[in-house]
């Protein structure tokens, strides 16, 4: 028996890391793949059994593990990524929800026949437009920084006040009379808002507390941050049923916007967190479901879901954004960024098993219906949503730009030649003066010390794919690359090389602390600076069948190739590391040392596009 279930449990988490995987692979939305997963091993090949393997306390486990994402979600949303446009999200999750809720439940009662109290129901749980997908999109398609801000801080706020509306739509299907619903609904605004604010200002003020002061060793702050925010979700929901969604997600709200103590490290852990979290619950929420009720065969719902996406959603947006900065580009992707998550799924199945447990059958309708919408509009948005955004010239989904730290002579030399191939350049520097250079001689770039999070924050990174740092003190492009390697990824940073001390033969610092080695190891800052005082230049090579790699490497002591511009425009840069591999059509960047006549060993002509 207990064999059986520890393998039920692997291979939920098993299954789940692969489905995400997989997903990562085959370019699709992971959450369509958990689904599909759940559903395989569940409803069809009967392998797993959530309500049989957890019992009880299967929707304890699934609520907690919701409140652990809401609080990763509220912690990483700040206020000044949001710049003008806190506005247009006070209006999304306000006049927005209102809009939704009520078109939703119209329109259930109309095209799906649902009675009135469950197709308000219905309307307050399809008021969330979940993170759990929303955040791998937005990481996947790389959406201009502000408006990517907006749908992130809709997704999470939503989430903890349609789960408040569920409840208290719940409460009065519940009611004896018109008065008792009517008093339920007005005292649960009012105790959820009260105590949720309350609780989740009070977690994030002690955790602050506790870190500020030092009383807690650094290696102890993920635990008692999760103790704390356990505590909270409990206390909450004790005093005010299904208000811990709220005071969590307010909690991670407060502490990622204060400034006495650093929580970078805390959202790293529940990221990680995130990721498992997410897996296990959509396959459990979706194996203990029969596929014959949901009704993927009736016209209607399909019909209901058109509406949804290509209705309600745009109305909704358009009402609450008018008057507001938005443009139109950034109106039509909300239109487009409207897909169900975890607790859409979790709340229906909480609230649809409350009501068959009260004879009441529409409890599974309700389930039904909305694991139909979220598979229907994560399928639809996650496989849509990324070409959009790319016609909307919102996305950056493969980003090439190069972010360059050190706005010196040559600094600024490289980005205009790179601006004249195409290539998104964004100059950084702490010296005004070179700053100023730069934006005269036509390059954008933005003064400050790159290492501050402030800065680093009010950065648009917007179609930024790559980093090169390139001061002359190596301590700072080492810290450079590290504060980028996680938004960025590691394959991604690199700095000029140095030459470091060496102990016992061995250099005294680990590689993996720091960037990777730009073009070559003998290239250092010093090098680069000899090289352009000398009369280096920049020139373009294009690969062809008359013109070949081999061709270009003649006499390469005065040739130092930078980056290799491929065909569909992606860059792969020159490593000590990791070398390119020219194809025809290709073209090479290089530094090439002036020669006293035109000719190659091999007597060809040298050739170059600029």
């Amino acid at each position: 028996m207990h064999q059986e279930v520890f393998i039920q449990l692997a291979a939920i988490l098993v299954l789940g890391i692969l489905a995400q995987w997989i997903s990562w692979k085959i370019h699709l939305p992971s959450i369509l793949v958990l689904l599909l997963t759940g559903f395989l091993v569940g409803p069809v090949l009967n392998w797993i059994d959530p309500d049989k393997l957890f019992g009880v306390a299967l929707f304890p486990i699934v609520s907690l593990s919701v409140a652990i994402i809401l609080f990763e979600g509220g912690l990483s949303l700040s206020y000044r990524q949001l710049k003008n446009l806190k506005d247009v999200v006070l209006r999304l999750v306000t006049i927005g929800v209102a809009l939704t809720f009520g078109l939703v439940a119209l329109t259930a009662h109309y095209v799906l026949n649902m009675n009135w109290h469950i197709a308000a129901l219905f309307g307050s749980i399809l008021v969330v437009t979940g993170p759990t997908v929303i955040i791998p999109l937005l990481h996947h398609l790389r959406v201009k920084r502000e408006i990517g801000q907006v749908i992130l801080w809709e997704g999470i706020v939503n989430d903890p006040i349609g789960a408040t509306m569920a409840l208290i739509a719940f409460e009065v299907i519940i009611a004896e009379s018109l008065g008792q619903a009517i008093l339920v609904s007005v005292l649960g605004i009012f105790k959820t808002l009260l105590i949720g604010t309350l609780l989740g200002a009070l977690g994030a003020f002690l955790l602050v507390f506790l870190m500020k002061r030092y009383w807690l060793p650094e290696f102890l702050h993920n635990p008692v941050t999760l103790m704390v925010l356990i505590i909270i979700f409990g206390l909450s929901n004790h005093f005010q049923e299904e208000s811990g969604l709220l005071a969590v997600t307010l909690m991670g709200i407060f502490m990622a916007n204060q400034k006495m103590a650093p929580v970078k490290h805390i959202l790293e852990f529940k990221e990680n967190l995130r990721l498992i979290l997410i897996a296990v619950l959509f396959i459990l929420l979706s194996a203990r479901l029969e596929l014959s009720v949901i009704p993927f065969t009736e016209p209607a719902a399909y019909f209901f879901l058109f509406l949804l996406i290509f209705v309600i959603r745009p109305v909704m947006v358009s009402l609450s954004t008018i008057g507001t900065s938005l443009n139109w580009r950034e109106r039509v992707l909300l239109f487009w960024m409207a897909p169900r998550g975890i607790v859409a799924a979790a709340v229906s199945s909480i609230f649809g098993l409350y009501l068959v447990e009260k004879g009441m059958p529409e409890g599974m309708q309700l389930m039904s219906y909305t694991f139909f919408v979220i598979v229907g509009t994560v399928a639809f948005y996650g496989l849509t949503a990324g070409r959009v955004a790319s016609l909307l010239k919102l996305s950056f989904a493969h980003p090439q730009g190069i972010l360059i730290v050190g706005a010196h002579a040559w600094g600024r030399k490289l980005a205009r030649f790179f601006k004249g191939q195409g290539i998104d350049v964004l100059l950084v520097d702490s010296n005004k003066h070179n700053v100023k250079m730069a934006e005269r001689e036509g390059c954008e770039a933005q003064e400050g010390n790159i290492l501050l999070e402030n800065f680093q924050e009010g950065l648009d990174l917007s179609g930024i794919g790559k980093l090169f740092a390139l001061t002359s003190n190596d301590e700072v492009n080492t810290l450079a690359c590290l504060h980028f390697a996680d938004l960025l990824g590691r394959e991604n940073i690199f700095q000029i090389a140095y030459h470091e001390p060496q102990l016992n033969g061995e250099p005294d610092r680990n590689p993996m602390w720091r960037g990777r080695i730009l073009f070559d190891k003998e290239l250092t800052f010093e090098k680069l600076e000899s090289l352009f005082k000398n009369g280096g230049e920049l020139k373009v090579f294009k690969i062809d069948e008359y013109y070949t790699f081999d061709d270009f490497l003649q006499q390469k002591d005065r040739k130092y190739p930078l980056i290799l511009k491929k065909v569909n425009g992606k860059l792969e840069v020159w490593a000590e590391d990791k070398m390119p591999e020219p194809e025809i059509g290709d073209q090479i960047l290089a530094i090439v040392l002036p020669v006293k006549n035109g000719q190659m060993e091999n007597g060809k002509q040298e050739r170059d596009l600029l």
